[in-house]
């Protein structure tokens, strides 16, 4: 049986803070501009899984790479203003800034060839995985990728990385998907800024683990996969996929995802 006093922190901060805090900003933002407020309650439910996970670890001035992530957050709700415009060079900028943010504190002891090649492929997978979401927004794919492959990389985090990336990870699954449930009824949907925000967080959470706490390639992959997979079938099809095969293209390569983490976990003697 799960210890407790391990199980029951955990749920209170990377679930019931950051449902409670994005639940309550969609409210009182839902009378507001629709094309903010569900970047917002992301940001602020994240933000909140943040200060209750992190905040005895988090200084200022920064002095680890994750002292950076409030910086994150803000060039992701950038996502907002680039939506209004909705241009690939406003998604690849802030996703090359994002990325920038996540790798920079490497520079020593990575190098600058291998530091700026990180930048490079980071920010265009997060423009590729923004721009094919975003055209998805308005349907329940996008939220459901997106809850599902950062619920799965919490998982997979916990498991063979690092526990705080996990749980923050986790915080963000539920921050998506409390923002997608209440919003599936909105005309609006989630919206194509929400999704740039999602996938800037995500990414930038996903390139922590990747450079600083050594998450493996293999599982890396099988998670951008599912968080693309859905929305560039439709795109080829040029229509929708239905739910329950759009499910599966999702789910299927996180779960291949965590059990890899579980083989590695095994492989290393853990339990």
């Amino acid at each position: 049986m799960p210890d407790p006093s391990f199980v029951l922190p955990l749920l209170l901060q990377s679930v019931l803070v950051p449902a409670a805090v994005c639940a309550a900003l969609l409210l009182l933002l839902g009378h507001t501009r629709r094309d903010w407020s569900a970047p917002v309650a992301i940001a602020g439910g994240f933000l909140a899984s943040m200060a209750a996970t992190y905040h005895a670890q988090w200084s200022f001035p920064p002095h680890q790479a994750l002292d950076w992530m409030p910086l994150v957050v803000l060039a992701a709700l950038c996502a907002i203003v680039v939506e209004r415009r909705g241009t690939l060079a406003g998604r690849l900028l802030m996703s090359v800034v994002t990325a920038a943010i996540v790798a920079w504190p490497a520079l020593g002891s990575a190098g600058l060839a291998r530091t700026l090649v990180t930048i490079a492929v980071m920010a265009l997978l997060m423009t590729l995985a923004w721009t094919v979401l975003a055209a998805s927004s308005r349907r329940p794919a996008a939220p459901l990728a997106l809850t599902l492959v950062a619920g799965g990389a919490g998982l997979a985090l916990m498991i063979d990385a690092s526990q705080l990336l996990g749980q923050l990870c986790g915080g963000l699954g539920v921050a998506l998907g409390v923002c997608g449930l209440l919003r599936r009824a909105d005309a609006g949907g989630f919206g194509p800024a929400a999704a740039g925000t999602g996938t800037l967080l995500l990414g930038a959470l996903l390139g922590y683990a990747f450079i600083y706490a050594g998450f493996g390639m293999l599982m890396l992959m099988l998670l951008v996969a599912a968080l693309l997979a859905n929305a560039l079938l439709g795109a080829l099809r040029r229509r929708p996929t239905p739910a329950l095969p759009g499910a599966l293209l999702t789910v299927l390569p996180v779960l291949m995802a965590v059990g890899l983490a579980i083989k590695a976990m095994q492989d290393s003697g853990g339990y």
